[in-house]
């Protein structure tokens, strides 16, 4: 009997007992388990057939799914985009059931419709929320706050839960409080003078900042290393207002109770003044460095350990083109002081100390000009009087060593002469005993040439005495420099080379000598090294430099003249092509 008949019809029913999904789902996958591991060829058919009904009805189903995506797509385009804003509130005002008050992006208010009545619940102040295309409704609510946006200062609470904040040049403002600022205000988190993220278009305060770590905060603050200006190795004629700072700093680390005694401020104010090159920085510098040294000596943790103490004023950073900008930097100046003055330090024995702080504040007379001349500039003066009051707890408490300087104190406004204590320390030109001082420091272990069995330490001595007696002695061969008459007066005066010194002309004229020596050497002179001659040339060429640049008008700038005066005309002395100590140098 043929075996075709049967095994056309068994395959089919199999195939559809298979496809019965009424069958017992383990019978099936027995069958199906048999199918694969059977070598009778009317097996493969049956799996084939299987495979084309699943492939088949898979692509029947990813083509309806691909449909409902696009009808979706389709409806959602038709809707319009979805509408961001930040919840406000839900209103409880009569027939305004479950709407809220939203602010959207450009600011505008707008009350949509709540669907959702578990959102009421939900939703706070500052949440993000999104409206459908025409604003109608919420449809999403997201529990999150903006965290981006313009920093502004928080000035204080207000009773009605507003808060008032400062935004730039925009002068203070009354925003709307985030329920996370609120959260903040209420913990202690936030307070005036904290730093808010806000948004000036919808009028809302999203939340205070932390506040920074260490010292990342301070503008002012001096990060560069200790000046290496030692005051015993470095200067000559030391001023003495180091002294002065010097000692009252060590009693107030030693015992500050015999201060309190004497009801002492713990803080000193100090206004430097003289020409260009008289030493005030050079001097600040010194200052800087020892007060590092006598607080290590006192703490006993070594100078490069020690955090950061020096702020610098400086008229560059806080004068602005913006009205008000100015003053509110100088306010934020003086704060920074106080908050670095009021730090705690630990030392390794775990004491605690309130270590001083040094203020720099070069050339005053750029901030503290005299009143009068105009209104923006008196409102600067105003604060910085303000910050400089001899009242304030800061200079009571805590140790805050102030130093300005100025080059023309007669600007400066009398009022604030009188907040540094009426006393303002002049720096000006050298007597012989402050010159061979200064020199000495400037050669110090500098090569020096010397000659018939001289040591160089001998020949550097000898040199500082001719050079000394050059400028200052009775027979001194120095000739005069320049005549100038002063106004109302008939009779010249004549201006030689030591009134023109400073400490900065020495520093110039060594530095001078010592390219000339050094060139010498490297051409490969004979017994090189500084000389007398060559420092006397150097001294008298700077000295010359100067006299090229005076006028009736700059020469209070580089001479000493009698109060009040003014110079009317300048003359200057014609000079030979060859000094005497240039022909010696020759020879």
């Amino acid at each position: 009997m043929p075996a075709s008949k049967p095994s056309k019809t068994k395959p089919k029913k199999i195939e559809m007992m298979l496809m019965d999904a009424s069958a017992p789902l383990e019978m099936r996958v027995e069958i199906l388990r048999e199918l694969g591991q059977s070598s009778d060829e009317a097996a493969a058919p049956i799996l084939a057939s299987l495979l084309e009904s699943a492939s088949a009805n898979r692509a029947e189903d990813v083509y309806r799914e691909k449909l409902r995506e696009l009808d979706e797509t389709i409806q959602a385009l038709a809707q319009g985009p979805l509408r961001g804003a930040l919840f406000d509130r839900m209103l409880d005002e009569p027939g305004l059931d479950r709407r809220a008050q939203v602010i959207l992006s450009d600011g505008t208010l707008a009350s949509p419709l709540v669907p959702d009545e578990s959102l009421p619940k939900k939703m706070e102040c500052g949440d993000s929320v999104w409206l459908d295309a025409k604003g109608t409704a919420i449809l999403y609510h997201a529990r999150a706050v903006s965290a981006v946006g313009e920093e502004a200062q928080l000035e204080r609470e207000l009773e009605n839960g507003y808060v008032e904040v400062s935004v730039g040049q925009l002068g203070r403002s009354v925003y709307r409080p985030t329920a996370l600022l609120s959260q903040q205000l209420r913990a202690g988190d936030a307070r005036p003078g904290s730093t808010l993220v806000v948004c000036q278009r919808r009028m809302v305060a999203f939340r205070a900042l932390p506040e920074p770590d260490g010292l990342s905060h301070f503008r002012y603050l001096c990060r560069e290393p200790i000046p290496d200006v030692v005051v015993e190795r470095d200067m000559g004629a030391p001023p003495a207002f180091i002294g002065q700072l010097i000692t009252h700093l060590r009693r107030e680390l030693d015992d500050p109770n015999v201060s309190k005694r004497y009801r002492l401020r713990r803080s000193k104010l100090s206004l430097l003044s003289g020409i260009p090159g008289s030493g005030k920085t050079f001097g600040i510098l010194g200052l800087w460095n020892l007060m590092y040294r006598v607080v290590s000596d006192a703490t006993g943790v070594p100078v490069d350990e020690l955090p950061p103490r020096v702020m610098r004023l400086k008229a560059s950073e806080v004068l602005s083109k913006y009205l008000g900008e100015s003053d509110k930097e100088l306010a934020r100046f003086f704060r920074e002081v106080d908050q670095l003055a009021s730090e705690t330090f630990i030392d390794p024995k775990g004491r605690r100390w309130k270590l001083p702080v040094l203020v720099i504040a070069e050339e005053i007379d750029a901030l503290a000009r005299a009143r009068g001349e105009d209104g923006i500039h008196d409102r600067i003066l105003a604060t910085l009087l303000e910050g400089l009051d001899p009242g304030r707890s800061i200079y009571r408490e805590q140790l805050v060593f102030l130093v300005a300087t100025t080059n023309t104190s007669h600007l400066v406004d009398m009022a604030i002469i009188r907040r540094i204590g009426g006393r303002i320390e002049t720096f000006g030109h050298m007597d012989r005993f402050t010159f061979r001082s200064v020199l000495e420091k400037q050669l110090r272990d500098l090569p020096f040439r010397h000659t018939n069995g001289q040591s160089v330490d001998e020949a550097r001595r000898q040199s500082i005495s001719d050079v000394a007696a050059w400028l200052f002695g009775p027979n001194s061969t120095a000739m005069g420099q320049v005549e100038i008459t002063l106004a109302g007066q008939a009779n010249p005066q004549t201006r030689n080379h030591r009134d023109f010194l400073t400490a900065g002309l020495i520093d110039r004229a060594v530095q001078e000598a010592c390219e000339e020596a050094a060139n010498a050497e490297h051409a490969g002179a004979r017994n090189t090294g500084l000389s007398t001659a060559g420092v006397m040339s150097a001294i008298d060429r700077q000295v010359r430099h100067i006299v090229d640049l005076l006028t009736p008008k700059n020469c209070g700038q580089y001479l000493a003249l009698p109060d009040g005066e003014r110079v009317a005309t300048v003359r200057r002395i014609e000079q030979p092509s060859v000094n005497p100590f240039e022909l010696e140098r020759a020879s």
